[in-house]
């Protein structure tokens, strides 16, 4: 009878071993299909196959399906169901699912926002080697953002992200060693992170080179150098590129004085929501350069960065009475 009965229980457990095996195998042959189709992006077609693996428990499925959720690739955007496969992933111990959990938390994507989860979330995935989490992560001690501010994790996390080339982390890394936060000052540390980053195209990266070489940090001053790499950086759309371009050709800094084309990169860098180059906008229609005088677009402009928080100097604040008059209160 105990023959009987431990012959019952291992051909149970075969069958199951058989049932898992077979269930592992339709998923890795739905994932690979599905794989197909995203490289030719065809994600209505690969969308349906990701739900097979996922409904089967496959991890990578729901990773991926909880992607196409999030980004709406070959499916209607919905944040919630792109946690719920994320979490079914990450229950499962797959990594990138931590991360892109912790970006959920972070942003309130699906869930309420919630930065100390994110900060969890980004703390497994970072401990697993995945530099995008340990550059959020080093952002976060950085800012200050769900966690308390402390700049030598930054710096450790950053680092762990930059050994692996993550571009916006090089970048942070030579940010902190020009700053000396969390480490001890080192321009030419800094600038090593900051060519290392400017060879993957890093926005910021080619900023702070323009902005080292018009204040001589760390180089030699180069106005040439310097709109060199403030133009690399606004072909990458960075605002700050843009206008501090555009400042350079306002107030002729290593280049003709052109108020023409400082007031198209002021512009380009108002319409990104930078505070400054709003108020600069302002400054042109107010003053009539680079575009013609008109003090209704010049309260319009002022508005704007006002309400988006910008701190006018003592001059500046002479316009704003000039123009807003008793609406604005210093």
């Amino acid at each position: 009878m105990k023959k009987i009965c431990l012959l019952l229980v291992l051909c149970l457990y075969l069958s199951a071993c058989l049932a898992f095996a077979e269930k592992t195998d339709e998923a890795t042959a739905l994932i690979e299909q599905a794989w197909a189709a995203i490289e030719t992006e065809d994600y209505e077609a690969a969308v349906p196959l990701l739900q097979k693996a996922a409904d089967l428990g496959n991890a990578t499925g729901q990773l991926w399906l909880g992607n196409c959720y999030l980004s709406g690739l070959g499916i209607q955007q919905n944040s919630k169901e792109a946690v719920k496969y994320y979490r079914l992933a990450a229950d499962q111990g797959n990594v990138p699912a931590c991360y892109y959990l912790g970006l959920c938390y972070r942003n309130g994507w699906g869930v309420d926002q919630d930065l100390g989860k994110a900060a969890e979330y980004f703390l497994s995935a970072a401990d697993q080697g995945i530099d995008a989490a340990q550059y959020e992560l080093g952002a976060m001690y950085h800012l200050g953002y769900g966690v308390e501010q402390d700049y030598e994790k930054a710096f450790h996390y950053y680092s762990l992200a930059a050994a692996q080339d993550h571009p916006e982390a090089l970048t942070s890394v030579g940010y902190l060693y020009s700053q000396g936060l969390g480490t001890e000052q080192k321009l030419e540390e800094m600038l090593k992170f900051y060519n290392r980053a400017a060879e993957y195209g890093e926005p910021m990266a080619l900023f702070n080179l323009g902005c080292c070489y018009r204040d001589g940090n760390g180089v030699e001053q180069d106005y040439e150098k310097m709109l060199e790499y403030f133009r690399l950086a606004v072909e990458k759309g960075n605002a700050n590129a843009q206008f501090n371009l555009g400042f350079a050709y306002y107030f002729g800094q290593g280049v003709e004085q052109d108020y023409d084309e400082a007031f198209r990169f002021y512009q380009l860098a108002a319409d990104q929501g930078f505070t400054v180059a709003m108020f600069a906008v302002g400054d042109c229609y107010y003053l009539g350069n680079g575009v013609e005088k008109d003090l209704d677009k010049a309260a319009e402009w002022y508005r704007k960065a006002l309400d988006a928080g910008y701190k006018p100097e003592e001059e500046d604040q002479k316009h704003l009475v000039d123009v807003l008059g008793n609406e604005y209160q210093p």
